[in-house]
């Protein structure tokens, strides 16, 4: 390949990704990009069960520290029944009456948080019932720096059950949109991490907790599963999909053939 081809299909890689970051969500048909492949992403330490740790709800919980703090295939959980819902930037205190939560320690404050879900009603295929829809969304995703006055940040308030085509739900958001959202889950588990997505925050934040999603309270079903949450100083950077490439480096071949010919 010329070096002009590869200028060009590097720009146009560098440009769809500044794309993808500023119009939000992008739905992708596959996986998340390796772990592995971000050398700056960290995985959160899950906090274990206590009055400074994560918070069962109504119903109990599954909280599972060591599941919650590595990407193995492995859920912890809890019941949120009582979910009432809030506005964008809402902030609750760990003191606060029905206060529920599962935490996450990242170490430092960053601005971008990949959530890998636990699915477990779901094992891939179109998504044809309101249950399976709400139940891939199950979550909402709340900020601290102090582990102590927890934010909103985004909740999932509704859904089109064909927004995306059939068997593709497409999602409304409270406050912040997830940058991404992987139908097809992780590249390490696949499906059951399906509709695992990535959040990158106007600011940034230390501590991450997760709670149901107003649509999952809405249909009495509010117990968010997790696999885990990593965090990264930045946005994480997607690599397009095969079939995104073929088609920008057929695309861009035509371009060169046309100036060359141009040029003559």
């Amino acid at each position: 390949m010329s070096q002009f081809l590869r200028s060009i299909l590097l720009g146009s890689c560098v440009a769809a990704f500044s794309a993808a970051s500023n119009a939000t969500p992008i739905y992708l048909a596959g996986a998340s990009s390796a772990l592995a492949s971000c050398g700056t992403c960290v995985v959160g330490t899950h906090l274990a069960a206590g009055a400074t740790g994560s918070v069962a709800g109504a119903g109990g919980s599954g909280i599972n520290a060591a599941a919650g703090s590595a990407l193995d295939g492995q859920r912890t959980y809890i019941y949120d029944q009582a979910y009432p819902g809030y506005a964008a930037g809402s902030v609750i205190n760990r003191t606060d009456n029905g206060f529920a939560m599962m935490v996450w320690d990242m170490g430092a404050a960053m601005n971008t948080m990949r959530l890998y879900t636990h699915q477990d009603h779901y094992n891939g295929g179109p998504i044809t019932d309101s249950f399976q829809a709400q139940d891939v969304m199950e979550y909402s995703v709340w900020g601290s720096n102090d582990n102590t006055s927890f934010a909103l940040l985004s909740d999932v308030s509704a859904f089109n059950l064909t927004g995306g085509g059939a068997g593709l739900p497409t999602y409304t958001f409270v406050g912040d949109e997830p940058t991404f959202v992987y139908r097809g889950g992780s590249a390490e588990f696949g499906v059951l991490n399906a509709y695992t997505r990535d959040y990158t925050f106007s600011n940034n934040y230390r501590y991450y907790g997760v709670r149901s999603s107003l649509i999952s309270r809405n249909a009495s079903d509010a117990d968010p599963e997790l696999d885990a949450v990593v965090g990264n100083p930045g946005a994480i950077v997607q690599v397009p999909e095969p079939g995104v490439l073929a088609l920008l480096g057929l695309s861009f071949f035509g371009m060169a053939i046309s100036r060359k010919r141009v040029a003559k």
